[in-house]
């Protein structure tokens, strides 16, 4: 160990070395099991996504040997499969995020826990207890320094959720308290990903490497691999050069009160997270709209909200997902901004085009991430308002089952067809024994 404070290391492995047995109330089995519906369908639904296709073919021609399951096709070494798997979860952006952490926990861990799992042909409560795991250290340890990341330039996700893979496959692959630590340490100086990258292939492929590098590091340590271990402290190494200004710091880890799964925000929409209470602003207002002729549109949204979201003149889907102008011409057209709505013919409608062309975004130091308000000038001089003070989604305003199940059937059904109830209640199970083969026997290969 090194002579330096390591108590984020310690925690950290101390949490991961008693995960296997470890008890959890129904509530957290229900919350992870959620993270593993809403991981299945977004990634599913990514199928004939050119993101997941560029990385599928360059993992697969790796030629590595396992027999970790890749999404729709064959199986390949934990980390190649991870690497896929990942990527695919995030190609909508429409797969959950934790708010405290700014990250999207659920990818690259998920990703990690079931390609360890599968390839290791793991228990289904190990692999319940190593998404459980994954995600109270990396949601814990990014808790108010996700955003901060983000407008630093970096992507949260790629960093906090390597963390979050990292201890999945260290659950897993059964590695003790020491070789966790080493694991933790060999992630921290891997983690990446470039905020500037957002509305590119880039972003989902952050998810992917995060997952790819979580598997990588906990098998290296599983080798014997000696890493910095004082990297994850607040005043470690990977905090100090991400924030150099001193304005932010990687959490102190306390694993002794609550859990973070039960915080976890899921999406209704398939866009950046940043929009959504813009959007159900918006939409609430459709009706209201409808056959009038729009003067003017004012967004009063939070500030990151500009800063991450603000593409005024989307010319793709990917970019219209990170466009508050687009968001807000969808929801006041009625649309309800699911996957089907980020599509060339969509992004290209003139009248969407002719909406958006009169959104001006406002932000406003005082308004939560969560929150938004839109104004309506109409051609008329009338005014029309809405104001959201939380998206719907966030944990104090959640999905309920049935809105997952109206999010999930969509997204699946192309690949699944009449299977998809069943796979949703499969997942919804997952404690089940045998659900992880008749998983495997759902998604592979076709």
């Amino acid at each position: 160990m090194s002579t330096t404070e390591t108590r984020n290391a310690v925690e950290a492995g101390r949490f991961v070395g008693s995960a296997i047995g470890r008890n959890y109330p129904s509530d957290i089995l229900d919350a992870a099991k959620m993270c593993l519906v809403d991981w299945c369908g977004v990634a599913l639904g990514a199928r004939n996504e050119e993101a997941a296709a560029a990385v599928r073919k360059v993992a697969m021609n790796w030629g590595t040997n396992g027999n970790a399951q890749v999404l729709l096709g064959g199986k390949a070494a934990p980390s190649a499969a991870a690497m896929i798997n990942g990527t695919m979860a995030h190609c909508l952006d429409y797969d959950d995020t934790h708010v405290g952490s700014t990250t999207h926990v659920s990818g690259p861990t998920v990703a990690s826990a079931l390609a360890v799992g599968t390839h290791l042909g793991a228990s289904e409560q190990d692999i319940l207890s190593a998404i459980i795991t994954g995600f109270e250290v990396a949601a814990r340890l990014g808790n108010g320094a996700g955003q901060p990341a983000n407008l630093r330039g970096f992507h949260a996700t790629g960093i906090f959720g390597a963390f979050g893979a990292t201890a999945a496959a260290s659950v897993l692959f059964s590695l003790d308290e020491a070789r966790a630590r080493n694991a933790f340490g060999a992630v921290a100086t891997q983690t990446g990903g470039l905020s500037a990258s957002f509305g590119t292939m880039s972003k989902p492929f952050h998810a992917g490497k995060a997952a790819l590098n979580g598997v990588l590091s906990a098998e290296l340590a599983g080798e014997g691999f000696i890493a910095k271990e004082d990297l994850l402290e607040p005043d470690g190494g990977l905090s100090t050069s991400i924030y150099q200004d001193g304005g932010a710091a990687l959490a102190s880890l306390d694993f002794s009160e609550g859990w973070e799964i039960t915080r976890n925000t899921f999406k209704p929409y398939a866009a950046c997270l940043l929009t959504h209470a813009l959007i159900d602003a918006a939409r609430s207002l459709s009706d209201q709209v409808k056959g009038k002729d729009v003067a003017k549109i004012e967004a009063i949204v939070s500030e990151p909200a500009v800063k991450l979201a603000g593409k005024s003149n989307p010319q793709t889907p990917l970019e219209g997902k990170f466009s508050l102008a687009y968001c807000a011409a969808l929801g006041l057209k009625g649309y309800e901004a699911t996957e089907e709505d980020f599509c060339d013919e969509r992004i290209a409608d003139p009248e969407l085009r002719n909406l958006l062309s009169r959104v001006e975004p406002k932000p406003t130091e005082t308004m939560a991430q969560t929150a938004a308000r839109i104004v309506v000038e109409l051609a008329d001089g009338s005014r029309l308002d809405a104001d959201i003070p939380l998206a719907l989604g966030n944990p104090d305003n959640p999905m309920s089952w049935d809105d997952m199940w109206r999010k999930f059937e969509p997204l699946v059904e192309p690949t699944l067809g009449d299977r998809s109830r069943e796979l949703y209640d499969l997942l919804r199970a997952f404690e089940e024994p045998g659900s992880l083969d008749t998983f495997v026997e759902m998604v592979g290969a076709r």
